[in-house]
């Protein structure tokens, strides 16, 4: 099984895994699910900030100019909006031997927690997760 997760989900995702009251092993592929969202995020991070600087205006030394409320002098804001929107479509993949159990506890989770209520932008992403998590299909086993 593989997981996709949208870089833009990125953020939600790890705060709402976070929120979950969860004990021993599923506290464990937890941490290890958040581990690699939040290295990502991290990559994901520094590149917005080199699009940043790709982006901005540049001084005769041909560094980035920073106007004095600490913002970059981005030269063509659209260009810039278009590429990062690229950047936050684009996935993160797990998957692979490695992450088989950590994906299999944190899709049953995720079946734990269906009957909760949630509102807002905690339900938008508990529904991504879920259709991302496939929670619909059975389970290796056979049970669902």
């Amino acid at each position: 099984m593989k997981v996709e997760i949208e870089y833009s989900k990125l953020i939600a995702t790890i705060n709402f895994m976070y929120d979950l009251r969860l004990v021993r092993k599923q506290s464990r592929m937890r941490r290890r699910f958040i581990k690699i969202l939040s290295e990502r995020l991290e990559e994901v991070e520094n590149e917005r900030k080199e699009l940043l600087i790709e982006h901005s205006k540049k001084d005769e030394k041909g560094e980035a100019i920073i106007k004095p409320d600490g913002n970059y002098d981005v030269k063509d804001m659209v260009a810039f909006s278009n590429d990062l929107k690229e950047l936050y479509s684009e996935k993160l993949i797990i998957e692979g031997e490695d992450n088989r159990e950590m994906i299999r506890t944190i899709k049953e989770v995720l079946r734990k927690f269906e009957n909760e209520e949630y509102q807002g932008q905690t339900s938008e992403i508990y529904d991504y997760l879920c259709d991302q998590f496939r929670i619909d299909e059975e389970i290796e086993g056979g049970e669902k």
